[in-house]
């Protein structure tokens, strides 16, 4: 089943990259086969509020991503005949905005899905909750767990205290002695990565928390240094995590360093610091990095190239938000194609339906399955950047069997 849907997913891609180019020349609204459009056919509405300017606008590739997958899936057919309509707005990463966006697309666009990028969709998890809509967020905020009080909210990344947690794991048995420095945001997606590391025995003797878009670092790296910092923890995205790294290269500074799982690619990371300042860094990964030239022959990277080129995306294709973006619509539809009904709750329990599902965001030997706090994603495999590409250090580890979540 793992095979034959990695397949699907590789084939559905290049054939409504072919489909795009024929539509060129076909009516967009052409009459069913039938003689006339079935009144039961709706569109399904999603509503997709997303950073596309402001502190966080680097990540406005993902929503490209996602449109991307979604046009490909209504060019084959939509959903048992039923086209996906994405409503999209710019939040600017402003939870006020975010909020007045699902407001929108709830009472104006009759969305049954609204889905969000980072920790602010929690502003907005209320106002779906009180409405009966379904939410889905690409965020590792360990808030974001709560689906007993916010049942039809889920989330589509690993929980990033697991992570930290997995990390701490790692320190314990490499380096004991560690001591560790911690770089990331200042909101609760490092507070819930600083607990996992607490649950795994390891306590950062230092930490910089910092407002996103922050570039300058130094005297924070100064003080990680007067307290004989030898390890770094960074989980924060662009432009911070490449000046850091950049700056710590420059000034000849060698601690191990450990990246977070969504902040080590060649955009946010790699092309911003230049590979020597990476080289030897580490990494518990899930995603293939459409960048990362390990993966120029991947079967899920090449289809997904295609399907990103036919819709002339090709400035964003190595993007690793494009490709995060396309693996959050593939699984959505997965969701719509396993759901007894197209609703927020039929949404939701084919969601927490999920088995072995094979995904083209993931690194090949790992896939997702519905499981605790309503999250999809369990497995890594811990890598380490050579110079060049992101290497795998060992087998695919899941936080399942590390007995870190249950």
């Amino acid at each position: 089943m793992k095979t034959s849907r990695r397949a699907a997913l590789a084939s559905l891609a290049l054939l409504s990259a072919a489909a795009l180019t024929l539509s060129a020349c076909t009516a967009r609204n052409a009459t069913p086969a039938d003689g006339g459009e079935s009144e039961d056919a709706a569109p399904i509405v999603i509503g997709a509020s997303w950073p596309q300017s402001g502190p966080l606008g680097a990540v406005a590739p993902g929503l490209t991503g996602l449109e991307t997958y979604i046009d490909m899936t209504n060019e084959a057919g939509g959903i048992d005949g039923h086209p996906i309509e994405l409503v999209t707005a710019d939040d600017a990463y402003d939870p006020a905005r975010l909020v007045e966006n699902e407001r929108k697309f709830v009472e104006k666009d009759g969305a049954v899905l609204v889905v969000n990028f980072g920790g602010i969709s929690i502003a907005g998890r209320d106002y779906l909750n009180q409405n009966g809509v379904a939410g889905i967020s690409m965020a590792g905020n360990s808030p974001l767990s709560d689906i007993e009080g916010f049942p039809l909210q889920r989330a589509f990344w690993s929980d990033v205290s697991w992570e930290g947690h997995l990390q701490a794991n790692w320190l314990k048995a490499e380096k004991p002695d560690a001591a560790v420095g911690y770089i990331g945001f200042n909101n609760d997606l490092s507070e819930s990565q600083l607990a996992g590391l607490k649950a795994g025995g390891v306590e950062p003797v230092e930490t910089a928390l910092v407002a996103p878009g922050t570039a300058d670092l130094s005297a924070q790296i100064s003080q990680f240094q007067a307290a004989a910092v030898d390890t770094v923890i960074i989980n924060i995205g662009a432009p911070t995590v490449g000046a850091v790294l950049a700056y710590i290269h420059q000034i000849g500074w060698e601690p191990t360093i450990i990246l977070g799982s969504t902040t080590s690619d060649f955009t946010t990371a790699i092309h911003q610091a230049g590979g020597d300042a990476v080289e030897g860094a580490y990494a518990f990964k899930t995603f293939i990095d459409p960048a990362d030239p390990r993966f120029a022959e991947d079967p899920d990277y090449l289809a997904y190239a295609a399907a990103v080129t036919e819709a002339g995306h090709e400035d964003v294709l190595g993007d690793a938000m494009t490709i995060q973006g396309y693996g959050l619509g593939a699984a959505i539809v997965a969701a719509l194609e396993g759901a007894d009904s197209y609703d927020s709750e039929g949404i939701i329990a084919a969601w927490d339906s999920f088995s072995e599902l094979e995904n083209p965001l993931l690194v090949p030997g790992i896939v997702y399955d519905s499981g605790p706090h309503g999250r999809i994603a369990f497995q890594f495999e811990f890598s380490r950047f050579d110079g060049t590409s992101w290497l795998p250090e060992g087998e695919i580890v899941d936080v399942r069997d590390e007995g870190i979540v249950e």
